[in-house]
């Protein structure tokens, strides 16, 4: 069984009107979190749609595409209401066990930082693991296996584009 998402999570209230102007879809997850699905070619879409160019910094060798388009820093304070958002970008890329998983958080407006595991982004976001099981399978992210198919139109939209 395979597992490959791309999401913002975030905790706490969002405004469902700012999901509908970014095309994003709520998910809510255990702990009080929200799953936005999105794809590198959503945040490459919007990141030249707003004429933005910044990138943050993140090694990935091997692992699930991950977007590193800054734009997701403007999505996340416009879901959340504010200039200083928190919250977790995740990548997962698993099949029959085999794989790969990103993640990086933001704390608070600050810098997005790569983190070593999806687990300690959710610790980040105040998640503490049921005993017996970890943060990804007390929020129920295992439970959300694929990406929704209506982000498949973000690549067509980046090559019209020329992105």
């Amino acid at each position: 069984m395979s597992h490959a998402i791309t999401a913002l999570v975030l905790k706490g209230s969002y405004d469902g009107e700012a999901a509908g102007r970014w095309d994003l879809v709520p998910v809510a997850l255990g702990g009080d979190l929200t799953l936005f699905h999105v794809t590198h070619y959503y945040t490459a879409y919007w990141q030249e749609r707003l004429g933005l160019t910044e990138h943050f910094e993140f090694s990935s060798v091997g692992g699930p595409v991950f977007p590193t388009e800054d734009v997701v820093r403007v999505v996340a304070a416009d879901l959340v209401g504010g200039p200083d958002p928190t919250f977790a970008l995740v990548a997962t890329e698993y099949f029959a066990g085999m794989g790969d998983q990103a993640a990086a958080v933001c704390v608070r407006g600050g810098s997005i930082r790569q983190v070593a595991s999806i687990n300690d982004a959710l610790r980040v976001l105040g998640v503490v693991a049921a005993t017996g099981s970890d943060e990804f399978d007390t929020v129920g992210l295992a439970a959300h296996r694929s990406t929704p198919d209506y982000l498949d139109r973000y690549e067509d939209l980046c090559d019209e584009l020329g992105v």
